[in-house]
């Protein structure tokens, strides 16, 4: 069942983990394992953070209608990442077939929900930001820009460019 090792003699010489003939090629050989280890810790460490923005980028961006073809999406998801990385704004999208409900949201948030066959629109501002920009702008947003592009089937033509506009004012300041 267990892997059984013989014991080693007390008096048996412990064998060195690198062996080498000469000091050089002692310290050659123990660089080029602490290398080996070091590498494969950094693509250890790069394939999590590929994993880790994959699945942010795939919850950031939640098509329940299933309206968004993959170039879309993606688009979408490369703003979510802009967002993020410029403005420090985490983005939420949810096309929802229901109405949208606005999920638990953190202090960093900015959540754009659509309905497009109800042609309903929710935008939820970080306070920061509505602070900054006043309850105005989250209406304007969905009253002005969602909700018109909504009704005239140009829903996602529509989000990109209120997106934009966001973007816009975010750069303003």
């Amino acid at each position: 069942m267990f892997l059984r090792f013989p014991k080693r003699e007390r008096t048996e010489a412990r064998l060195p983990l690198v062996n080498a003939d000469t000091p050089g090629q002692f310290f050659l050989r123990t660089m080029l394992l602490i290398a080996v280890f070091a590498l494969t810790a950094w693509a250890f460490w790069a394939n999590t953070e590929r994993r880790l923005a994959d699945v942010r980028a795939a919850s950031a961006v939640w098509d329940e209608a299933e309206l968004l073809t993959d170039a879309q999406e993606k688009a979408l998801r490369e703003l979510v990442d802009a967002f993020r990385e410029v403005h420090g704004v985490k983005l939420l999208i949810h096309i929802r077939r229901d109405t949208p409900e606005l999920p638990r949201l953190d202090a960093q948030t900015l959540f754009v929900g659509l309905c497009p066959a109800k042609g309903q629109a929710i935008v939820e501002l970080p306070p920061l930001l509505r602070k900054a920009y006043g309850e105005t702008l989250a209406q304007a947003l969905e009253n002005d820009w969602l909700r018109p592009a909504m009704a005239s089937g140009q829903w996602a033509e529509g989000l990109v460019r209120t997106l934009k506009h966001l973007w816009d004012r975010l750069g303003e300041n």
